[in-house]
């Protein structure tokens, strides 16, 4: 029997690439995205179009997947908020809006699928970004989406706690600075690059790195 799993914010970028490369893999995949576009034109890969940011959407995964089993939820979906984050006067909505699909849709998602994914003792993985390291901030800016991807890593990190007795392995991952929409094309990484290395880390995850803050390559982050 394939391997089952499911991806948010597939529609392009890293989720495309994630989604492309478990269903080369193998693996039947469900991508969730706003506009699935193309999406099911790849062979193992199932399109579901939903809003990340209604939670009654999100809700429907749970009657979706009520028989199932998942072996892999990756949360990608995910924005950076406007451009200017620098001092100053920052836009109140736009900081909610981005605490809403950064922080709180992975916990929704991954709280409506935990029985599905305890049948696989499956793998929850939010991907994030090194700039939410409190440790590493060294240049200070960028408050919205720091923030933002700082509480989606509290989130999952008291998750992994909470759903350890069911097996399960709950982890953060910064893809690094990739070429994409949201990462420029200054970036030092390609999206093939990004993806390869997420991909390795990804299956070589074990109920010891439950809890941990890991980058692309493997290696822990500090929180």
């Amino acid at each position: 029997m394939p391997k089952t799993m499911l991806i948010t914010g597939a529609s392009r970028g890293l989720g495309r690439g994630l989604a492309e490369t478990y269903a080369r893999a193998g693996w039947q995949v469900h991508a969730v995205a706003r506009q699935a576009g193309d999406l099911e034109s790849v062979s193992g890969i199932t399109a579901h179009e939903l809003e990340i940011t209604d939670r009654k959407a999100i809700a429907t995964l749970r009657t979706r997947f009520a028989e199932a089993r998942l072996d892999l939820v990756i949360n990608n979906a995910g924005i950076w908020g406007p451009q200017a984050q620098d001092l100053g006067p920052i836009d109140a909505d736009a900081w909610l809006d981005a605490f809403r699909v950064n922080a709180m849709c992975p916990y929704y998602v991954a709280e409506a699928l935990l029985d599905p994914l305890a049948r696989g003792r499956g793998r929850i993985v939010t991907i994030t970004s090194g700039m939410a390291s409190i440790t590493n901030n060294s240049s200070g800016g960028d408050y919205i989406y720091r923030s933002s991807k700082a509480a989606a890593s509290m989130a999952m990190r008291s998750l992994s706690r909470d759903v350890v007795s069911r097996g399960l392995c709950v982890v953060t991952l910064d893809p690094g600075w990739v070429r994409t929409a949201m990462g420029g094309a200054e970036a030092p990484l390609s999206i093939e690059e990004s993806v390869s290395a997420m991909h390795r880390t990804i299956e070589g995850l074990t109920s010891r790195d439950n809890g941990k803050f890991l980058n692309l390559y493997g290696n822990e982050v500090p929180w």
